[in-house]
């Protein structure tokens, strides 16, 4: 598994396929495990799929982060897999830092792609989600892990790997992620985003899908709403893979 070293950290990810470049970004605590079900994209792009610091396999003690840290992160793989620009799909608050980074990087963004992503909390279900997250993610990790494990995948395996996976996270940095999340705006530079931009929402979370409003003053913009609850890159994942390629068959 490829390494990114810096700051004193080792930063994980999986390096699979060829073509055109996409990097995946989790949610908190949930690592890349999250994304198994779009592998099979491997054969009409590249994946880059990471752990952030402080998930998965990349351990980190750090008690200071903040979007900027993950942003820095990205921009690191970036570099070392040297490849000038790259497309990026962002999942639930994970979402928060692919738009960060667009918003620094223009010059390196292709596409980016978000799943029930927003670029600011505005719904009070949204804001409580967070905070239970903060709190569970302190006090009971083992819990929440089987909440997102379970509501993620069908699969017994697959909810097993993503269970074991996120109990490696740790708890501050998963806590903090989420309180990220919950203070994160860019609303005000939204329009800036100079990279077009495909939003995918499921039905049945109007509290989540609400947020697509806020990306109204953005004109190269594809929406997708999907039959399904918040999870669709996994239990979606046919028509979120579809979407995905034929995103970067229209951009590249």
């Amino acid at each position: 598994m490829p390494i990114v070293k810096m700051q004193q950290k080792s930063i994980y990810y999986d390096d699979i396929g060829h073509g055109s470049v996409i990097l995946f970004v989790h949610p908190p605590g949930m690592g890349r495990k999250t994304f198994q079900n779009q592998i099979p994209l491997e054969k009409v792009c590249r994946l880059i799929l990471p752990d952030l610091s402080g998930h998965g396999d990349s351990p980190s003690a750090e008690t200071n982060i903040s979007v900027q840290t993950f942003v820095e992160e990205l921009e690191a793989i970036r570099k070392q897999i040297n490849v000038e620009s790259i497309y990026l799909f962002g999942y639930s608050a994970g979402g928060i830092i692919v738009q960060e980074y667009a918003l620094q990087f223009p010059n390196h963004v292709k596409g980016v792609i978000l799943s029930g992503g927003y670029p600011k909390v505005t719904t009070e279900i949204l804001k409580s989600e967070h905070l239970i997250g903060v709190y569970l993610a302190l006090h009971f990790p083992k819990f929440l892990a089987k909440i997102l494990s379970l509501s993620h995948f069908r699969e017994k395996k697959m909810q097993e790997d993503l269970y074991t996976h996120i109990l490696k996270a740790n708890q501050h940095i998963w806590a903090a992620l989420y309180h990220e999340a919950l203070a994160y705006d860019c609303t005000s530079k939204i329009d800036q985003l100079n990279a077009p931009l495909m939003l995918l929402y499921g039905t049945r979370t109007d509290y989540i899908n609400h947020h697509v409003q806020l990306y109204s003053k953005i004109i190269d913009t594809e929406i997708h709403f999907i039959k399904a609850g918040h999870q669709l890159p996994t239990k979606k994942f046919r028509k979120v893979n579809h979407c995905i390629e034929q995103f970067i068959q229209k951009h590249q």
